[in-house]
């Protein structure tokens, strides 16, 4: 099972609605993340190589230290 931010993602979705498991992240934010990350967003998770979560889970990262950053900017 791949766990990305915390959370395990279902192995039977496809990349982009098992991401949107992650609080915050809607389908615009997924699917933004799995054309940065290079990943076509209807591989299922059981597919995706470990070097594909791994740029999955940097992009959803840069997501979160934005959010981080706006809440103490406030």
């Amino acid at each position: 099972m791949a766990r990305i931010a915390g959370i395990n993602i279902p192995m039977n979705k496809h990349a982009w609605v098992g991401l949107t498991h992650i609080y915050g992240v809607g389908r615009a934010r997924a699917l933004t993340a799995c054309t940065a990350a290079g990943v076509n967003p209807a591989t299922k998770v059981k597919d995706l190589t470990e070097a594909e979560v791994n740029a999955i889970r940097s992009q959803i990262a840069k997501f979160a230290s934005r959010a981080t950053c706006a809440a103490k900017c406030r």
